[in-house]
């Protein structure tokens, strides 16, 4: 990987040498590759995992001591999954190092330096989602750009190919924003360099509370994606939802509140536009289900302020089929339908996927790992479902869930324990007639019974497949 010349001499003064790469996993080999690439030659790569790969010209301290014996300068690159307030990195920038992650280096580089506009997509849903339909809707309008972050390829490998657009999509979770900002220390650029000019947030609830110390941390740490935006950058954000007006309405950029009173207003069958009249129709999307329309007008909004048509938008918009395991049409069997929700970890998310095939009797395969999730509001709104008719349960959450399904009387749907999938999805086929659909969303992590999410979902497509 060779970085360009004119990236160099910022770089420099951004990320001075010793630096100490924390994580070893796909963005710590992609910052040990870039700065080579660079020219730097005092490099080591942190990693907990001993066998973790170290390419050459880098040193390494691996195993259970990998923080140890920092130096008392230089920088320290962090990966996303590892968080910046460690007593080793308090220790590090107090000595007068400087703590930064791959965002930094991307934001100061492509933005300060080449001058790009980058669009940054969070939420707790649906970031992969909206980020893909934005890049649709610029495709469709001929307008050149790059995507990365969590989504594909990792940011600093987007500033080293021998094209660099003007436009850059990043997808971000809230380890990634959690210490957005400028650096310590750095007054080369202003503070807007170092966040995202368009900032595109969708709901936030609550996730990730085995990593932030707590819901508030959780939202704060998402609002930091347009906290030091200026006047003229944009913010895009569902205004009917409080996590998300609160990361929208951070800073002090331009706000685009999606929805009531809004630029956009997704209904349960349509989205209108400024003008009240109809932009997009559910039964004209590939995938189902009112909340795909809200995340295709929150895309719509951002892509026309990176300079696409309306024309261009609803053309994706509409073509989009969705991204793996996330409610993806996985096939028809007799009549029935089958669709691969894997994604859905979160009760919300299960919810939506129910309510999305509301048209047809519908057999859900639910549970899975056990993070002390409340399952509550998903019970009430599974009961309040009226076409679903059968319920499967599966993993260490099973009896959890039927507590909580039970709480209030006798479920209206059948309610059937499992050990494994295979069994599951064999009760789930023979339980819905003709015209009917299976869907497996789990609102639950897959750890004990698969090794993640994307694991799960292919040995559903497998069963599916098998039919």
């Amino acid at each position: 990987m060779k970085v360009p010349s004119d990236l160099l001499a910022l770089l420099r003064e951004l990320v001075p040498e010793p630096v100490e790469i924390i994580g070893g996993g796909v963005e710590g080999q992609s910052t040990v590759r870039f700065l080579l690439g660079a020219g730097y030659e005092r490099l080591t790569l942190r990693d907990r995992n001993p066998d973790v790969p170290v390419p050459g010209g880098c040193d390494r301290r691996t195993g259970e001591g990998y923080l140890l014996d920092l130096p008392m300068k230089g920088t320290l690159i962090r990966s996303a999954g590892i968080r910046p307030d460690l007593g080793a990195f308090v220790d590090f920038r107090n000595q007068g190092g400087r703590v930064l992650s791959q965002l930094h280096i991307y934001l100061a580089l492509a933005q300060g330096v080449r001058g790009q506009r980058v669009a940054g997509i969070t939420g707790t849903f649906g970031k992969g989602t909206i980020t893909t339909l934005i890049s649709r809707m610029l495709q469709e309008a001929g307008i050149a750009h790059l995507v990365g972050g969590n989504i594909g390829t990792p940011m600093l490998d987007l500033l080293c190919g021998p094209d660099i657009p003007e436009i850059a999509l990043l997808e971000l979770s809230s380890f990634q924003l959690c210490d957005l900002g400028v650096p310590e220390g750095f007054t080369s650029l202003p503070r807007q360099a170092f966040v995202p000019r368009v900032g595109v947030s969708n709901r936030v609830t609550i996730e990730h509370l085995d990593w932030h110390k707590d819901q508030i941390e959780y939202w704060d740490a998402k609002a930091r994606l347009c906290e030091d935006q200026g006047d003229d950058d944009h913010a895009i954000f569902l205004s009917q939802d409080p996590g998300s007006v609160f990361v929208g309405m951070a800073g002090s950029a331009i706000e685009h509140p999606i929805g009531l009173r809004g630029q956009f207003e997704p209904k349960t069958d349509v989205v209108l536009d400024e003008h009240g009249e109809v932009a997009l129709r559910r039964d004209r999307m590939r995938v189902p289900g009112a909340f795909q329309l809200s995340n295709a007008a929150l895309a719509w909004a951002a892509a026309k302020t990176l300079g696409a048509d309306d024309k261009s938008c609803q053309v994706a918009a509409e073509s989009f089929e969705g991204l793996p395991h996330r409610l993806q049409f996985a096939g028809e069997h007799g009549n029935v339908r089958y669709y691969n929700d894997s994604y859905a970890t979160r009760p919300e998310a299960t919810l939506a996927a129910v309510e999305a095939l509301s048209g047809a009797p519908l057999a859900l395969i639910l549970g899975g790992s056990d993070k002390g999730i409340d399952f509550s509001e998903l019970a009430e709104g599974l009961r309040a479902s009226p076409h679903l008719r059968h319920v499967c349960l599966i993993g260490a959450t099973a009896a959890r869930l039927r507590e909580a399904i039970q709480a209030a009387g006798a479920p209206p749907f059948a309610l059937v324990d499992h050990p494994h999938l295979p069994e599951a999805f064999a009760d789930a086929r023979s339980a819905v007639s003709a015209g009917g659909a299976v869907l497996m969303s789990p609102a639950c992590a897959s750890f004990g019974l698969f090794k993640n999410y994307k694991e799960r979902g292919e040995a559903f497509l497998e069963l599916v497949a098998s039919l």
